[in-house]
């Protein structure tokens, strides 16, 4: 019996060696999934806030894309605004020489016609002058016989009184006689 007793006892040490070890198996797979358990909890918040960034993420970029795209909008229509701005400057610089060339030949027309009429006023003056001259020279020929003409009328006055005196003297002799 001693033998079966020891085989009892060697049965009840492998059993409870056994119970140990499943004991520290179950208490290791508990501990593991304990562990596993904290790290997919972890790793679930983490994913979580990775969503969350990329989320927040994308809605940036689609946010930027969006201004970006607006923005494009933006400079092209800067750059149409700058087309016809220059186009418009180019017609009013084209307008501009065009009314300059216009303006240049009038003033010289112009002053072609201011010359022309200068000279005529400049003929018509010296015209007027020799004409005037011609006229206070015809007036001082006349002036000068009328004076001679009122002279030699008035020596003929005095002459027809001297012979009017000449001529009562003899009637007044003649009637005395």
């Amino acid at each position: 019996m001693s033998d079966s007793r020891q085989e009892v006892v060697e049965m009840r040490r492998i059993v409870a060696e056994y119970e140990k070890t499943i004991s520290q198996m179950i208490e290791d797979e508990q501990r593991e999934k304990s562990l596993s358990h904290h790290t997919i909890q972890q790793l679930i918040l983490e994913k979580d806030q990775a969503l969350t960034d990329l989320n927040s993420v994308e809605k940036s970029l689609a946010d930027l894309f969006r201004r970006y795209e607006k923005m494009k909008d933006v400079l092209e229509g800067f750059r149409k605004n700058e087309e016809v701005l220059k186009k418009c400057a180019q017609e009013y610089l084209s307008r501009v020489r065009k009314e300059e060339q216009r303006y240049q030949a009038l003033k010289i027309h112009a002053e072609e016609k201011l010359d022309k009429a200068n000279a005529d006023i400049a003929q018509v003056r010296a015209k007027a002058k020799q004409e005037q001259a011609a006229y206070q020279a015809s007036l001082r020929k006349e002036q000068m016989k009328v004076e001679s003409l009122e002279r030699t009328l008035e020596q003929k006055n005095k002459e027809i009184e001297e012979l009017t005196k000449i001529c009562d003297e003899l009637i007044s002799k003649m009637g005395k006689s």
